[in-house]
């Protein structure tokens, strides 16, 4: 039976590089969580490390995660009947919307709480998030409400365009920061610089006033997503997919008439986005797919029989689709040996290039 094969060692072990590094240059790691699908034993992983605050962009996984140890940044506006849950079950939230705010000072303020918000900047993503000329009045209105406690700004890149930041992003909103805080007449506790796309800069330079990035998709698939290349010193494949061969036969090419083998896997497009999974085994090519099936070319490799598993990685939509369906089974390993490492865990952080 096809499931998804989740490495709570390889997990873990991503989490702490990324927490050491994130510690050695003095910013605060938020694990992003929402493409987990409220996987409590993957939580718990990062538990294991400390780490008691993450990010997640739905409110139903934080009720199925269901534990007081853990605070939460809701990084995606919630509808307005899910306001109430929201100051019930967050700390703090991204806002791009006056209107949604007054809204969440008024429902904190008849539940008798106080709610944290981060201000989204749209700075080139073009996503959501305030214009850069509309911040200041947005903020001068924001810290005059009771019950919200505006903390800071954030920033995002590559979630709608395909621009990276570049090390002139990172100089200008240095400058619009300080700008914000010259005129408002104090220093913004938080400014949340972007996802996993700001690593890179991370690695290698000062980041200045940015203090936190949002980090998901390095997490738990280990590249870089500015370049969809591997990071040598975290593991790629932590969640991937094990397929059941259903069927192997003999096929012929209807365009080279020349013949090939053929298998036939327990997954489809039911299950997950099977344009963005690839098979580990680099002979195997996938061919098509159905709602429930996945045919392969195993390339005349005649070890494989029925009953075997063929094992595939997963883009992050892949990985996010299998991990919310409910009836794609998920299965847990650990790894004695990468857990051994962890016990003895050392990692250096590269050399800082100081651009200020």
């Amino acid at each position: 039976m096809a499931h998804v094969s989740i490495n709570i060692s390889k997990i873990k072990y991503n989490a702490k590089v990324l927490q050491t590094i994130f510690q050695n240059k003095n910013m605060q790691f938020t694990p992003v969580i929402k493409c987990i699908a409220g996987d409590r034993m993957i939580v718990n992983s990062l538990k294991d490390l400390g780490i008691t605050h993450v990010a997640e962009s739905r409110l139903d996984n934080i009720v199925q995660i269901d534990d007081d140890d853990l605070s939460y940044t809701l990084i995606r506006t919630p509808s307005q009947q899910d306001i109430p849950m929201m100051i019930e079950k967050v700390d703090m939230s991204i806002q791009t919307e006056l209107s949604t705010i007054y809204k969440i000072n008024e429902v904190a303020e008849s539940l008798g709480k106080k709610h944290k918000i981060l201000l989204m900047v749209d700075w080139k993503d073009s996503r959501e998030g305030v214009l850069t000329y509309d911040v200041l009045e947005y903020i001068k209105k924001i810290i005059h409400l009771k019950n919200i406690h505006f903390i800071g700004l954030a920033f995002n890149f590559m979630c709608f365009k395909s621009d990276a930041p570049t090390d002139d992003d990172i100089f200008m909103i240095n400058r619009f920061v300080t700008a914000v805080e010259r005129e408002i007449g104090y220093r913004l506790k938080i400014i949340s610089g972007g996802n996993s796309s700001m690593l890179p800069q991370l690695l290698y330079n000062d980041l200045g006033k940015i203090n936190e990035l949002r980090i998901g998709e390095t997490l738990f698939r280990g590249v870089d997503t500015t370049t969809n290349q591997t990071i040598a010193m975290l593991y790629q494949d932590a969640i991937t997919i094990e397929a059941e061969i259903l069927e192997i036969k003999p096929r012929i090419n209807a365009t080279t008439h020349e013949s090939f083998l053929q298998a036939i896997v327990d997954i489809g497009y039911l299950d997950t986005k099977v344009d963005n999974i690839y098979p580990l085994d680099q002979y195997i090519n996938i061919l098509g797919a159905s709602s429930d099936h996945l045919m392969l070319d195993l390339n005349g490799q005649g070890h494989y029989q029925v009953g075997d598993y063929i094992n595939f990685s997963l883009n992050y939509e892949a990985l996010s689709h299998s991990m919310y369906m409910k009836n794609l089974h998920k299965i847990y390993v650990e790894d004695s040996k990468i857990d051994t490492l962890l016990q003895n865990f050392d990692v250096k952080s590269p050399t800082m290039v100081n651009q200020y």
